[in-house]
């Protein structure tokens, strides 16, 4: 029977029968090794191994067997090449029974002349080399040019001639065009005089100095000599800017941002529309916005201590943000998101744009913001908390204003166009906790916190003292109240299908300001007052008129009038909509109707046209 077609050869052995019988041994072993080689493939094996296993065969001492098996390896040196790699010596064979130098096949190998072409052409400017496939982007992506054309393209010298840098030998393997033109006799020509040119002194060269200064966008200076605390302390801010500029200009978004964090485009996951409609799901389950840390480990079971946490949590928030059925409603430390399907926050009696005009005076006159009288915004940061009272435009509505004071306070946006941010406001005293939604201001709209027309209605009145204060989570606030005994009072409240104003008998237990709480006694003639439309509580003066015309004491004379005190109209107009002392004051002393007084305010109304005269007998409700 004939062996088969990988077996290997049978090599004649040289040397003493006991070199040969060593030899045929250590061959045999080899071929164990390469059972599964091609025949012209080496086999490498070192002494000690080939001695090492011999000698547990044999039961003989190792270290003894190694001279005796490189003496009959090297006698039989026709079948094993020895090859000393400068830290071991190895004896290497095939199935052949012979060693072979690989040979390495390049037929098919395209590397080397797709890039040194057998007939290159000069060329004069190396952009003839860059081909832009794609002229519609607006920049132009790197493309890779060989060793083979940078050596050989042309640079400019000093005084703008080209100089070839690496000229074509003549033992290259371009053929030279060897024909020749007969040689031309020269032309006697008559010396031609030259006026002697003005000699013009050289500019001294500029030698170029060492610097360590770099200068930003923005005009700021730096000093790389200095240390790096240093530098950080004076230009931290200014540095971040610049950097985060950079990055957003960048086209190729190769770095990406979420909030203060950066990573790389390529390293961070995606998701799929499974995992998207998985994560939706779960935040309409839940009923709520829902911190990135909770669907980490609730829809993806992901643990802090897993090592890529870092990085999947960054991916969720880069990745949601970019998703229209998501928005972004935490703020810094706490990241928390809201999916298309959840229950809106918040008063659903006005628009979003109605409280947004209501508040817009606070974004565009400033100076008419009240709410820093009695503090500064450092002693809020630094305490975490700060009190107010409570008007009946935000007990009625649940609303507060983000003022000066309230920016202080509450957490700032963390991504450029984020408009809304979800908090958590609960209340010690009563074991209750109510969502509420922070819209940050716009360009021409103010903004506001709401969502506690509920614990307003239930615990508070018009008037009343109120704290809010921060907790260690970002998103968790606190909000309190000085408890009292009981006290009744005919309270003013708005009924929305009459569309008037009505007193209710209240009875509550908080510490409040008298002079803020619409009560029948203080003003009886609120009891019946309309609820104006938006578009006439839009502008004050509109108001502040009607509210005169109701409450205000009638002024006999040449011109009828109404008087009223500046709290009582503050009062008044606070039933209405929003404003400040100040910017009631301010704005009605720029209206020629409104006169001003020391303590009260007189309002002319304007003549009526007949044809545009209104009822304004209002039907009394009986008690």
């Amino acid at each position: 029977m004939s062996n088969p077609t990988n077996a290997p050869a049978q090599p004649t052995w040289s040397g003493s029968n006991e070199q040969q019988t060593l030899a045929e041994r250590a061959f045999n072993v080899m071929m164990l090794q390469s059972a599964f080689f091609p025949e012209n493939v080496p086999v490498r094996q070192t002494v000690a191994n080939l001695a090492a296993f011999i000698a547990s065969q044999d039961g003989l001492d190792a270290s003894a067997l190694e001279a005796t098996i490189s003496a009959a390896l090297e006698a039989n040196s026709q079948i094993f090449r020895r090859i000393d790699d400068g830290e071991r010596v190895v004896y290497a064979t095939t199935r052949l029974g012979y060693y072979t130098e690989p040979q390495i096949d390049t037929r098919h190998t395209f590397a080397k002349r797709l890039h040194e072409p057998e007939n290159p052409l000069p060329i004069d400017d190396l952009s003839v080399v860059i081909t832009r496939t794609r002229p519609a982007l607006t920049t132009i992506e790197p493309v890779f040019i060989s060793d083979y054309w940078q050596q050989r393209s042309p640079t400019t010298g000093e005084e703008g001639e080209i100089i070839n840098v690496a000229p074509i030998s003549p033992s290259s393997d371009v053929e030279l065009d060897e024909t020749f033109e007969d040689e031309v006799e020269p032309v006697a020509v008559a010396p031609v005089v030259v006026a002697p040119a003005a000699v013009v002194e050289a500019p001294t060269p500029v030698v170029a100095t060492n610097s360590t200064t770099l200068v930003l966008p923005g005009g700021a200076a730096l000093d790389f000599a200095q240390s790096v605390e240093h530098i950080l302390a004076a230009h931290g801010s200014t540095i971040q800017a610049a950097l985060s500029e950079a990055i957003d200009n960048d086209p190729l978004r190769r770095i990406v941002a979420f909030g203060d964090e950066y990573f790389a485009e390529e390293n961070i996951p995606t998701l799929s529309k499974g995992d998207l409609r998985r994560i939706r799901e779960y935040i309409v389950e839940q009923g709520e916005p829902m911190p990135d840390t909770s669907i980490l480990s609730d829809v993806y079971y992901r643990n802090p201590r897993d090592n890529d946490y870092v990085t999947f949590r960054f991916a969720l928030n880069y990745r949601l943000n970019r998703e229209k059925d998501f928005e972004f409603v935490g703020v810094q430390g706490a990241r928390l998101w809201s999916a298309k399907g959840l229950p809106a926050v918040g008063t659903k009696r006005l628009k979003t744009s109605e409280l947004g005009q209501f508040y817009s005076f606070l974004e565009e006159t400033p100076h008419f913001d009240d709410s820093l009288k009695q503090t500064s915004p450092d002693d809020i940061k630094q305490n975490r908390q700060m009190s107010r009272f409570l008007s009946f435009f935000e007990w009625e509505y649940g609303v507060l204003p983000y003022d000066a004071a309230m920016k202080a306070l509450l957490p700032q946006p963390l991504l450029p166009e984020q408009r809304t941010a979800i908090l958590r406001i609960e209340s010690p005293q009563h074991y209750s906790f109510y969502l509420a939604e922070l819209r940050y201001p716009t360009a021409n709209r103010g903004g506001w916190l709401h969502g506690l027309e509920d614990f307003f209605k239930e615990h508070l009145v018009p008037g009343a003292l109120i704290t809010l204060s921060a907790t260690d989570d970002p998103s968790v606030w606190t909000l309190q109240y000085e408890e009292t005994s009981g006290a009744d009072v005919k309270l003013l409240q708005q009924d929305d299908k009459k569309g008037r104003y009505a007193f209710v008998k209240h009875t509550f237990y908080c510490d409040a300001d008298n002079d803020l709480i619409a009560s029948q006694e203080r003003l009886p003639r609120l009891k019946n007052m309309k609820v104006l439309t938006p578009g006439e509580r839009r502008r004050l003066a509109t108001t502040a008129g009607y509210v005169l015309e109701q409450v205000g004491q009638p002024r006999p004379g040449d011109r009828a009038g109404f008087e009223l005190s500046i709290d009582d109209l503050f009062l008044g107009v606070n039933v209405q909509r929003p404003a400040t002392r100040s910017y009631l004051l301010g704005e009605l002393a720029e209206e020629q109707d409104f006169f001003i007084e020391e303590t009260a305010v007189i309002y002319f109304p304007p003549p009526e046209d007949e044809t545009s005269v209104e009822n304004k007998n209002f039907v009394e409700d009986d008690e």
